[in-house]
């Protein structure tokens, strides 16, 4: 059996937390500085609101696409980000957002020194470098390849509204026992392997999975909390 899933496997409310409190803030000092006529300062603060806006689409929510094949020894998992191309069109048209801004800078204090927005049109350039650069698309791709053995799942928490199975696997390299592993601890769901499904693959991946795995594994119904996401 294989299925295929796109998930953002990672909480999205922590980081609409983190930039919405910088972004906020730099916008309403955006705003104050243009009405009191301070264009330089103005603009550097829209300068960075483009930069966080970029990271937050980038970063908060960017999803990762997981294949799944299962064999009956083991299940095969391939996973890569999912960068949509508006990132990328992104980069190459911010040399002409950062332009944008510097004519206006320009244009509110005609006696400003060039010398103070070079550093902002270097990165703008910098950015539209990296942004046509196909080196830059696979190492972001981040492909990577895992499996998991069968007769080594040893717990499974299944959380039905994220649409996963975090299963706690008896590897080589293990941090921390797998019978040692207390599913209803938030702390150690960094130690489970999250194993994605959509709705509609639910009964089937989960039917699949009971009949692989070990009688003896303990699966239970629970809340899985995404590591580092608090």
């Amino acid at each position: 059996m294989t299925w295929t899933v796109k998930a953002i496997d990672r909480n999205i409310l922590i980081w609409v937390c983190l930039f919405g409190s910088v972004i906020v803030p730099f916008a309403i000092a955006s705003f104050i500085f243009y009405m009191k006529d301070d264009g330089l300062m103005a603009s550097g603060f829209l300068f960075a609101i483009s930069i966080l806006v970029f990271l937050f689409f980038k970063i908060g929510l960017e999803k990762t696409v997981f294949v799944y094949r299962a064999t009956e020894e083991r299940l095969e998992v391939c996973q890569w980000q999912d960068i949509p191309d508006l990132v990328f069109t992104f980069l190459k048209v911010f040399p002409f957002i950062v332009v944008g801004i510097i004519l206006m800078a320009l244009i509110s204090n005609p006696a400003l020194s060039f010398a103070a927005l070079a550093g902002p049109a270097l990165v703008g350039i910098l950015l539209a470098s990296v942004g046509g650069d196909s080196h830059y698309k696979a190492i972001y791709k981040r492909f990577r390849h895992d499996e998991v053995i069968w007769s080594e799942i040893r717990k499974a928490l299944l959380d039905e509204k994220k649409g996963l199975l975090a299963l706690s696997v008896d590897w080589e390299n293990k941090v921390i026992d797998p019978a040692a592993v207390d599913l209803a601890n938030k702390e150690h769901h960094i130690h489970l392997y999250p194993v994605y499904f959509r709705k509609d693959q639910e009964r089937s991946v989960l039917a699949l999975i009971r009949e692989r795995v070990p009688d003896a594994t303990v699966m239970v119904e629970g809340q899985y909390t995404y590591p580092f996401s608090g």
